[in-house]
């Protein structure tokens, strides 16, 4: 299960050519490298350089991390030091001292001190950070430029969307990071005031303040025709995405996604289907006339049940075998593990199926619970599953009485393959952090996703960032035109968050 879980920004490795040119040019003896009190100092020591010195390398417990950043750097000059970190969830400027000899210069940001060696304009830190081994590196720099933007949304604030004095709705988002490029698929609809589910699309762009610019939103995967009788005809939603490589109809596709479809208006037999793309925005095809879980040909079926829906996808092995989770509402409610190859999906062939156990799985007051709503990342540095899964009961005050309020992340242990999740062996999650309330200032946070690699992966094996659906209460819109659940489906909005693990 090998996957380049970096992908380098272009920026950074400019910054890394331009060092390098920079200290192999500086290298050689200068008058300043000999001076009457220091008649001894060997010919090829290179006296400490002010300014700025980027990011040469990080690794966090032998995890490379250095992809993560769209710039990182230190500015020393005159005893003062400033440190420069941007990257996903946002930028910041830690301000301190730093002393400095021809070997080694420290860095005192706060309470902490930082101790790099130094040697011809690189230097050199190993150490704890926050209990974690950390390695990193960073090279002088010469005419550096510090990065500068304005405009865009932080992480943590509403990332997009309409006004809400209409009645747009943007929720269930599944969200991959290439680069600095953050894409998302989400459930919106097409007219305001009219309740009917279309996939939405939009890039981001993560810029030098640590904001994200979006493009403006794209429908790209519609309900099937509405008399048509097809089983999404009625709601098309709750995307996921993945990429591996793929073939339909003698063409080849780059993205996979499993979406929830439905013909009915009552939130009742939802079945799960694919589609594919060769780029992000599409054009998305839909995969065959039936649903890959069939609801309405399988055992659990039963008119007044919820059926198949709300699926996670994981890329196996960044080609055509992946894992597709999706929840299951019938007898009892839960979420369905399935094992696929995908690479031909004429004909798809599912090698394995198991319900998920839920041995561990707690709620947000640490009550048994069960999976449910659930986005999966997988880590391949600790050779952990983990979700983000919603948390019930659900708060009833308000007027809002059918969405979450809090969001459990979990994790298992399962090694450096899936064969855990079909194997009957009795295993157990554990209880990573909740998005709450007090994290969100929301009273409803709701159907979250994990931000992932484009294969399905954690970005970074100790940050989770998530994104999630904030939505207001019924009773904070008393004059509401509309009434019925208007008064907080248009609030829906898109959010982000992030949980540091260890």
């Amino acid at each position: 299960m090998e996957e380049n879980m970096r992908n380098k920004k272009i920026f950074a490795a400019a910054c890394a050519a331009l060092s390098a040119a920079v200290i192999f040019a500086g290298c050689g003896k200068t008058p300043a490298d000999v001076t009457p009190d220091n008649p001894d100092k060997p010919a090829d020591t290179e006296v400490f350089r002010e300014g700025y010195y980027s990011l040469r390398e990080k690794k966090v417990e032998n995890a490379d991390v250095t992809g993560d950043y769209l710039f990182n750097c230190l500015y020393l000059s005159g005893g003062e030091a400033i440190w420069y970190e941007t990257d996903l969830t946002g930028r910041s400027e830690k301000s301190g001292k730093y002393t400095a000899t021809n070997e080694e210069v420290t860095v005192e940001i706060g309470i902490r001190s930082y101790r790099f060696d130094y040697e011809k304009g690189t230097l050199t830190f190993g150490g704890k950070i926050n209990k974690m081994n950390v390695n990193m590196s960073y090279t002088y720099t010469e005419n550096y430029v510090l990065p500068s933007a304005e405009g865009g949304a932080a992480f943590t604030e509403e990332l997009f969307g309409e006004s809400k004095e209409e009645n747009f709705y943007n929720y269930c988002p599944t969200a991959l990071i290439e680069g600095d490029t953050m894409h998302v698929w989400y459930c919106s609809n097409e007219k305001s005031g009219n309740v009917t589910d279309f996939i939405a699309y939009r890039q981001g762009k993560l810029n030098a303040a640590g904001k994200w610019e979006f493009s403006e939103k794209k429908l790209v995967l519609s309900p099937s025709e509405k008399n048509s009788g097809k089983w999404d005809s009625r709601h098309t939603c709750d995307p996921s995405v993945v990429k591996g490589e793929f073939s339909y109809n003698g063409e080849k596709y780059a993205y996979l996604m499993a979406y929830l479809g439905c013909k009915t208006s009552d939130n009742t037999r939802n079945e799960v289907g694919l589609a594919v793309a060769k780029t992000p925005d599409g054009e998305w095809v839909k995969v065959g006339d039936q649903p890959i879980a069939n609801f309405y040909t399988s055992a659990d079926y039963g008119e007044n049940r919820w059926g198949y829906g709300q699926p996670s996808l994981i890329a196996e092995n960044g080609k055509g075998k992946v894992i597709l989770f999706y929840s299951m509402g019938a007898a009892k409610t839960c979420t369905i593990a399935e094992e696929w190859d995908f690479s031909d999906l004429n004909n798809p062939v599912r090698l394995h199926r198991a319900e998920l156990k839920e041995r561990g799985v707690v709620n947000a007051s640490g009550s048994q619970d069960c999976i449910n709503n659930a986005d999966f990342a997988y880590d391949p540095v600790r050779g952990k599953l983990y979700c983000i899964k919603e948390d019930g009961p659900y708060p009833t005050d308000g007027g809002v009485n059918w969405i979450a309020g809090s969001n459990t992340i979990l994790a298992l242990n399962v090694g450096d393959n899936f064969d855990l999740l079909f194997s009957g062996e009795t295993y157990q999650w554990e209880k990573v952090d909740t998005l709450t309330k007090d994290l969100t200032s929301s009273p409803r946070n709701h159907n979250a996703c994990i931000v992932k690699s484009a294969s399905g992966y954690l970005t970074n094996a100790y940050r989770i960032p998530v994104l999630y659906t904030a939505a207001d209460l019924a009773e904070s819109y008393p004059d509401w035109a509309l009434g019925g659940q208007w008064p907080s489906l248009h609030t829906y909005r898109i959010h982000g968050a992030f949980f540091d693990i260890r």
